[in-house]
């Protein structure tokens, strides 16, 4: 009878796969085999692990084409038992299945694989029903499987039991045993060193023998293997004595075990001094590299724990029994924790050692862009909470694309399922709705949870609804999601829900829980310094204060360095003070912003503090202080005083913001010319130079160093953009341009000619991948969602004469301007204001009004207001430094409630922080017309509060009503009724103040006045 129909009819117990092992119904048994099944030896339990999966991991594959040595063993003991049930195993065929376990754990790379952990049950069940009884070589195996699986007290209550390591049998032992006896004696003391237990001295007596039995077997001659390991035996003894915590009990062990000691070996073994010579590497025993690697660890001794784990790595490359100290895990675990360690360094060890790191390690090496898809097969490998947490961490700031496909691939880490994914799991639930089963919203905290892993984040907020129900309480782990997809899509206002939701959750009860708890906290705050929401992250954080880890508290620490020097950051420190220390290197930051020139002072050895003899990490919080503050003077020098290798990419961003945000009038000229060669070649520090040059007004000095880098094709392209904001001048035809920044720049600007600028783009590999995914859209779709720009910059008739590059042209003016009101002020070569209609684009509308207005040199927009919004836009000479424009605006908005959770209007943040006043209310609608004040940011973002408006209302749960009713899409809307402006500019004396209004009023604030 084929197996898949005998296993309907038995209880099925594997040893190994596909094989049946112990049937439950005898009578069934005899109709199958014609014969009762005789009971079998209960002396030692059969595995109660459930089927295994034959699962071989190699980092590629989780299947092979050709099975693993143990699997082939296995296969060929299930044969056996299904071929003579009655019967055991051949001697052979078990002892060799015995050794390909123990091949497969020594290899640190695969000892934590789901399949390896349950070995010590297979090997149990195989020595329990070997024909001929058990013997010292299958007894030697047993012990080092059970001990290769963690499980000491079994190995201690295995070998004190076991008969040859009685005294009364310690002379019975066989010339040709002597090994497997030694290698007994090697797990009992390594065992006993591991969970710290005391040799009893009788245990000590017997091991004493056999030890000089196998010095008097060497002596005899031709017992290389022998003479092995009775090396390995004296190491384990070494090892003991250095773990052992018990002093009598380690001089009792050297005064006993002394003797048998070798000449060569004497100057190794029990030694008490650390100070080993790097040429006696190869001689020294396992315990004393474990405790110079613990020292290099301490000392930051990388490059010397680099030798050591390589030296390692090789001693049980060549001897598998060096493996049994597990020393290339310990030392790879140093490694890999260590700061400095190159990212070819981290992928040997992960090659190495693999599954036996810890989950902190792999998720410090999964950080690097090298080793981070090695890392997450480790890690899907080892399955369970623990790597699921760890995996998080590798995708924490990795591209949604890049989780989304590790999900796909992998399925769900948390519960080892390799084809649980977001898709199945909608479909499964899907499914239970439809056959109605009750228990369906089971499945949902799993669902959410995949979908906010993969990155779905507009379907996971769609099903987060159905997660909120007043009868119930909710899940810890949707708590976790809902955080995560909070931080992905950047919707920090979420974070009350995140709040709601942890509130109405039971206390953690589990492990899991707690972790899944944890990680809310951080995602949560995460997203709240990310969007720079330093007084929400207060509130976050005093909530969860009490039960938050460190890792939490120092994310804190981090939200405190990013706040304002006006803000109340001394009490937010004395909170995070309050909770726990905060680092050296946060105080460090928060100095550098405050107080620059006393950091700068404070000298070692001639060098300023932190400069010369710091790391880069070090470097790196400092340099972060002084963009903060927006000292570009100290931040310049911290750079230009560093190695020359260590002027990376944050730290020319952290210099640029400095200079940024210095104040106006501060930043010379001259400071382009000065900035390391690195920045010449990045786009995005490029258009940090160019923020930094429009906000002091010295786009001049930008042109004039862009001109001296003309070798970089990118900074090219930014010194065609920097000409064309200058005087409107365009890049040449036979310079086409690529950057998409630059493009939306040129493109998008208010040109005053009447005939629209034209520029040849050239076809990048990205722009290609995307046109091919718009491609049923047209050329304006991938327009518009490629390069964000208005569909009218796309030409009539393209030119298609070269297929390397395209042509588009300048946003084509839209509105008439007839009406005599629309144009509000115009003061040539400074500035014009308009009044925006409804329905409208704002970059097309600002070319119609600087066609109309003839206002001279190149104009910019200051804020930007959507199509469904109205009210006064203001274009500004690009001549005037951003910096030395403050803006007020009166604007008018119609909010609403987003449901019976909002806070009310009046106790609302946001309603103070903006000034509101209430208008207009309409009760059938819910919706509430106010009255609002915007404002300039000091870092130079001239609306910088506007853009705030709706996340600030979003946050306390409200929303800005649309105004468009009949648009199929419609947009928050709102009415710039007001603008003043006050200009501080090097051609004027002081101050200059100018207020702008329009008397034009949409017809939905007409309506809820009128009410």
């Amino acid at each position: 009878m084929a197996p898949a129909v005998m296993r309907r009819f038995t209880g099925s117990r594997l040893i190994g796969p596909r094989c049946c092992h112990i049937a439950t119904d005898s009578h069934v048994f005899f109709q199958l085999y014609g014969r009762h099944m005789e009971p079998m030896n209960e002396t030692v339990p059969l595995s109660p692990s459930p089927p295994l999966k034959l699962e071989v991991s190699n980092n590629s594959s989780l299947f092979t084409s050709q099975l693993p040595a143990w699997s082939k063993a296995l296969k060929e003991l299930s044969a056996q038992l299904y071929a003579a049930p009655h019967s055991g195993f051949r001697r052979r065929s078990a002892i060799h299945a015995l050794e390909v376990l123990n091949n497969a754990l020594s290899l640190p790379h695969e000892r934590r694989m789901p399949y390896c952990q349950s070995f010590w049950h297979k090997a149990l069940a195989i020595c329990g029903n070997i024909d001929e009884g058990e013997d010292i070589r299958s007894a030697a195996l047993l012990a080092t499987v059970l001990y290769y699986g963690d499980k000491h007290k079994r190995v201690l209550a295995f070998a004190s039991n076991v008969q040859w390591l009685r005294e009364k049998r310690a002379m019975s032992v066989l010339r040709e045993d002597t090994q497997y006896i030694l290698r007994l004696c090697i797990v009992y003391v390594l065992s006993s060193s591991f969970v710290g237990a005391s040799f009893r001295p009788d245990m000590v007596e017997c091991i004493k023998m056999h030890a000089e039995n196998a010095l008097r077997v060497m002596r005899g001659g031709e017992a290389l293997e022998t003479a092995r390991e009775y090396r390995v035996f004296l190491y384990a003894l070494d090892w003991y004595v250095a773990h052992c915590g018990n002093i009598d009990a380690r001089d009792f062990i050297r005064r006993t075990f002394d003797p048998l000691v070798s000449d060569k070996l004497r100057p190794f073994i029990f030694r008490t001094d650390e100070g080993v010579p790097v040429e006696a590497f190869k001689k020294v025993s396992p315990a004393s590299i474990l405790r110079m690697g613990e020292r290099c660890r301490a000392e930051g001794n990388t490059k010397l724990l680099r030798q050591l784990f390589t030296e390692v790595k090789h001693r049980e490359d060549v001897d598998d029994r060096y493996r049994l100290f597990k020393l290339s895990s310990s030392l790879g675990n140093m490694l890999s924790l260590m700061s400095d360690v190159d990212s070819r360094t981290q992928s040997d060890i992960v090659a190495c050692c693999g599954t036996s790191l810890s989950h902190e390690a792999l998720a410090k090496i999964g950080g690097s862009s090298r080793n981070c898809s090695a890392v997450l097969r480790v890690l899907w490998n080892i399955g369970g909470e623990e790597a699921y947490f760890a995996s998080r961490q590798v995708l924490f700031h990795r591209s949604l694309e890049e989780a989304l496909a590790f999900q796909n691939e992998c399925g769900d880490v948390l519960l080892a399922d390799r084809s649980l994914v977001w898709e199945t799991a909608l479909r499964s639930m899907s499914e239970s709705i439809g056959r109605g089963d009750i228990n369906w919203r089971e499945t949902l905290p799993t669902a959410l949870r995949l979908l906010s892993d993969a990155g779905k984040n507009s379907v996971f907020f769609q099903l987060l609804r159905e997660s909120h129900r007043e009868d119930e309480t909710a899940s810890l782990m949707t708590a976790s999601a809902l955080g995560q997809a909070t931080r992905r899509s950047g919707q920090w206002w979420r974070a009350l829900d995140v709040v709601d939701m942890i509130a109405a959750c039971d206390p953690p009860r589990t492990t899991a829980e707690d972790m899944f708890l944890q990680d809310a906290c951080l995602q949560t705050i995460y997203a709240l310094r990310d969007a720079k929401r330093w007084k929400e992250a207060l509130a976050f954080y005093t909530s969860f204060a009490s039960i938050a880890l460190p890792p939490i508290h120092r994310l804190f620490c981090s939200v405190i360095c990013g706040m304002p020097p006006s803000s109340p950051w001394e009490a937010a420190l004395t909170v995070a003070q309050t909770y726990g220390e905060v680092p050296e290197k946060f105080l460090r930051t928060l100095r550098c912003a405050r107080t620059p020139d006393a950091v700068m002072c404070a000298s070692t050895e001639g060098a300023p503090l932190g400069l010369g003899t710091s790391s880069l990490k070090s470097r790196r919080f400092i340099l972060q202080g002084f963009a903060e503050g927006g000292h570009w003077h100290h931040a310049l020098q911290c750079v230009l005083q560093g190695a020359e290798g260590d002027v990376d990419f944050s730290s020319c961003v952290s210099l640029l913001r400095a200079a940024q945000r210095t104040s106006l009038g501060s930043l010379p000229g001259t400071f382009f010319s000065v900035l390391p060669d690195c920045v010449w070649g990045s786009a995005e520090l490029l258009r940090l130079c160019l923020l930094a040059a429009e906000a002091h007004g010295i786009m001049g000095s930008l042109c004039d160093a862009l001109e001296k880098h003309e070798n970089h094709q990118i900074a090219t392209e930014y010194l065609s953009l920097t000409r064309f904001l200058i005087d409107g001048r365009l890049p040449p035809d036979d310079k086409p341009l690529s950057n998409r920044y630059v493009i939306y720049r040129i493109l998008m600007s208010p040109l005053p000619s009447s005939s629209p600028a034209k520029i040849r783009v050239k076809w990048t590999k990205d722009a290609l991948a995307a046109f091919e995914s718009a491609r049923h859209g047209g050329m304006k779709a991938f327009v518009q969602s490629y390069f964000r720009l208005h569909p009218s910059c796309v030409p009539k008739k393209l030119n298609r004469e070269n297929s390397k590059t395209f042509a588009l042209r300048s946003v084509m003016p839209q509105g008439s301007l007839q009406e005599c009101n629309t144009l509000v002020a115009v003061l040539p070569r400074m500035l014009a204001v308009a009044d925006k209609p409804s329905g409208t684009s704002t970059h097309a509308y600002a070319r119609a009004v600087a066609q109309r207005a003839r206002v001279g040199p190149m104009h910019t927009l200051a804020y930007l207001l959507s199509s469904s919004s109205s009210g006064l836009i203001l274009l500004l000479s690009s001549s005037i430094p951003t910096k030395a424009v403050r803006l007020e605006m009166r604007i008018f908005l119609r909010v609403c409630p987003l449901g019976p959770s909002s806070i009310p209007l009046l106790s609302t943040t946001f309603y103070t922080s903006y000034k509101m006043e209430v208008v207009a209310a309409s009760l059938p609608e819910v919706s509430v017309t106010v009255e609002a004040t915007c404002s300039s940011d000091t870092d130079g973002l001239m609306a910088g509060s506007l853009y705030r408006l709706k996340e600030s209302v979003s946050a306390e749960g409200w929303g800005i009503c649309g105004v468009e009713t009949d648009e199929a899409a419609a947009e928050e809307g709102l009415h710039v009724a007001a603008l003043t402006l006050r200009l501080l500019h090097d051609e004027c004396e002081g101050e200059r103040v100018m207020l702008f209004e329009t008397t034009n009023v949409p017809a939905w604030l007409r309506q809820a006045c009128d009410e």
